[in-house]
């Protein structure tokens, strides 16, 4: 269960309660891992950093650097051993990230694909299958694909297209799933036993009324609505007008 990233602010819940709600949610769902990007910000560093200490899981980014030393951030990749598949997450950020409240004075966002070709050969010695949480773009993925060998999968946001298959650049598999938390994307990959990739394929499930609350996570989002309710409309005031 993983979330590119660019997720944890943004609706008026989750900016009242400073991600809170977000990360709350994504623990009680188990997600494994989470990338970083314009939307984890907005608030500035510190929450972001609080946040990550709450998280269940890991938030990754491999070029994301304090401006004072050039010390990462976040840790750059995670490594999960699942029904004995080693997984990797390597976390990729766009530029986008350092518009947030005093972060282009504090945070600077190196280029990713050098980040990329320096974290990927590491973590592909260690792991099965190597997954990036991308940030950057659509096209931004499949440039790095092809200019970064060693990928696996490439989960993107930020593009927010809703893809009814993956796209393709050597053997890498790129897939985003949509926006605003209507749909869950499910990716299939199948290996042949050289490793080699043989089937590719995604499923875009619509979260539509077939799919009922959670009843915990239904409280959880009632609870912090009832603490951060959404403030009333301004009411618009007509400009004076001076007669002729």
């Amino acid at each position: 269960m993983l979330d590119a990233g660019s997720s944890l602010l943004g609706a008026w819940v989750s900016l009242a309660s400073d991600g809170r709600v977000t990360i709350e949610g994504m623990n009680a769902m188990g997600y494994d891992a989470m990338g970083v990007g314009l939307m984890e910000g907005l608030e500035g560093l510190d929450v972001l950093l609080d946040r990550r200490d709450e998280a269940g899981f890991p938030i990754l980014s491999a070029n994301l650097t304090y401006v004072e030393g050039g010390a990462l951030v976040l840790e750059p990749y995670a490594i999960l051993e699942r029904d004995g598949v080693r997984y990797g997450f390597l976390g990729l950020t766009g530029p986008e990230f350092t518009q947030g409240p005093g972060l282009a004075a504090v945070v600077a966002v190196g280029d990713p694909t050098e980040a990329a070709a320096r974290y990927v050969p590491e973590l592909r010695a260690r792991v099965d299958v190597l997954i990036v949480l991308s940030t950057l773009g659509k096209g931004e993925d499949n440039a790095l694909a092809a200019a970064v060998p060693g990928i696996d999968v490439i989960v993107g946001s930020k593009s927010a297209y809703l893809m009814q298959e993956p796209d393709r650049a050597g053997d890498t598999v790129i897939v985003q799933q949509g926006y605003l938390g209507e749909w869950l994307g499910r990716a299939h990959l199948r290996y042949d036993a050289e490793g080699a990739l043989a089937e590719a394929s995604t499923e875009a499930i619509a979260l539509t009324e077939d799919y009922p609350d959670d009843p915990d996570l239904a409280a959880l989002v009632s609870r912090y609505n009832a603490l951060h309710p959404t403030p009333a409309p301004v009411p618009l005031t007509p400009s004076p007008t001076s007669e002729p």
